[in-house]
C-alpha cells in the first residue's frame, strides 16, 4: 500500500457500499479516508476472499478505477452493461467466478484496457465482435469460460491470449498469424478443425505456444521454422504429420517440447537430444545419447519400438505408453526406477505414469 494513497471523494460513499456488501469494513488510511488496501489509487483488489454477491452497481460510480481484480472468488449473475461505462479501466480481472449470461457488447467501450481475463466462469453465447475496438488489449484470457464459437476477425492484436476448454467450432482463424507481437498462444482441449494455420510461421515473437485437439485435417511441423523464441511448444493431439525437422536443433531457448498423440514419422535429430535448454520432451524414439539436463521424456501412444539405450537409468519421468520397446538381460536391470510397468501388461509393452 502505498503511504500517501486517497481515495476520491466522491466514490467514498460508492466503497463503502461496496464493502458493506461484501461484509468488509473500509478502514481509514493516511488522512482518515477509507481505503483498507483494496480500493486506493485507482485499484480494487478483492482477491481470493471468498466473497458471493453479483456484481455491484455501485461500481458505475468509481470513475478513477483503472485497476479491478475480484478473481477467485463466488460471484454470481451476469456481467452487467454498465461496465462498459468504466472508461478508465486498463485491467478487469474476474477469473474464477460463477458469473454466467452472455459477454456484454459494452465491454467494447473500454479502449483503455489492457488485460481482460474472465475465464474459468459460466458465461454462455459468443464473444461479442466488439471487443475488436479493444485496440490497447495486449492480454486476453478467456479459458474454461463457457463460451462457443469462433473468435471475432475483429479482433485486434493482444500479446497474450489464452482460449482454452472452449467449444469452439471450425478452424482455427488464420488471422491470428497477423497478431505479430504474439508472446503467448494457447488454444488447448478446444474444438478446432485442422490444419493449423501456415500463417502462424509469422509469430516469431512467440515464446509459449500450446494447442492440443485439432480434428479432421491434418498438419506439419512446417509453419514453426522461423519460431525460434521458443520456450515451450505443445502440440498435442493435433493430427500433425511427416517428420521432426533437423532444424529443431537451433532452437536453443526450447525448455518443453510435447508432440504426444500425433502421426510422426521417421526418426528425431539427434541434435534434439543435446539441446542445451531441452529439460522436458515428449515423442520419438530414443537416441543412444542425451544432455544430462534432460530428464523428462514421453514417448506415448507412438507404438516405437526396439530397446533401451543405458541413459534410460538416469532419468527422472520417463512415458512409454503403448509402445512395443522390448525389455532384455541387457537393458531390464535398473530400469525400474525410471519407469513402471503394470500388472497386466505384455513386456513387449512399457509403461510409466503420465506427467502431464
Amino acid at each position: 500500500m502505498a503511504q500517501n494513497a486517497t481515495t476520491d471523494p466522491s466514490e467514498v460513499t460508492e466503497l463503502i457500499s461496496i464493502f458493506k456488501q461484501w461484509d468488509m469494513q473500509a478502514l481509514p488510511i493516511s488522512g482518515g479516508e477509507p481505503g483498507i488496501g483494496f480500493a486506493i489509487n485507482g485499484s480494487e483488489r478483492v482477491y481470493a476472499l471468498n466473497k458471493r454477491g453479483v456484481f455491484p452497481e455501485e461500481y458505475v460510480a468509481l470513475r478513477y478505477l483503472t485497476y479491478l481484480k475480484i478473481d477467485q472468488n463466488y460471484f454470481t449473475g451476469p456481467l452487467p452493461a454498465f461496465v462498459g461505462n468504466m472508461s478508465v479501466l486498463m485491467v478487469l480481472s474476474i477469473a474464477i467466478n460463477s458469473f454466467s449470461g452472455p459477454i456484454p457488447k459494452e465491454l467494447g467501450n473500454l479502449k483503455e484496457l489492457t488485460v481482460l481475463s474472465f475465464g474459468s466462469n459460466n458465461f454462455s453465447g459468443t464473444l461479442p465482435p466488439e471487443l475488436g475496438n479493444l485496440v490497447k488489449l495486449e492480454q486476453f484470457y478467456m479459458d474454461s469460460c463457457g463460451l462457443s464459437g469462433e473468435i471475432p476477425s475483429t479482433f485486434a492484436k493482444p500479446i497474450n491470449i489464452w482460449a482454452s476448454n472452449i467449444p469452439s467450432s471450425g478452424k482455427i482463424p488464420a488471422f491470428i498469424g497477423n497478431w505479430t507481437k504474439l508472446t503467448a498462444l494457447r488454444f488447448q482441449g478446444n474444438s478446432f478443425e485442422g490444419p493449423i494455420p501456415a500463417s502462424f510461421s509469422q509469430l516469431t515473437s512467440l515464446n509459449s505456444l500450446r494447442i492440443s485437439d485439432i480434428y479432421y485435417v491434418s498438419s506439419s511441423l512446417d509453419f514453426i521454422r522461423n519460431l525460434k523464441n521458443l520456450t515451450d511448444l505443445v502440440l498435442r493431439n493435433t493430427l500433425i504429420n511427416g517428420s521432426i525437422p533437423t532444424y529443431f536443433g537451433q532452437y536453443q531457448d526450447l525448455q518443453i517440447l510435447d508432440l504426444d498423440f500425433n502421426n510422426l514419422t521417421g526418426e528425431l535429430p539427434s541434435s534434439l537430444f543435446n539441446m542445451s535448454s531441452l529439460t522436458y520432451f515428449l515423442s520419438g524414439p530414443l537416441p543412444s545419447q542425451k544432455r544430462n539436463q534432460l530428464q523428462t521424456i514421453g514417448l506415448s501412444y507412438s507404438y516405437f519400438s526396439g530397446s533401451f539405450p543405458p541413459w534410460v537409468t538416469t532419468i527422472s519421468q520417463l512415458n512409454l505408453v503403448v509402445n512395443n520397446f522390448t525389455f532384455n538381460s541387457s537393458n531390464i536391470t535398473g530400469i525400474f526406477h525410471a519407469i513402471e510397468i503394470p500388472h497386466d501388461m505384455q513386456t513387449s509393452q512399457s509403461s510409466v505414469e503420465d506427467h502431464k
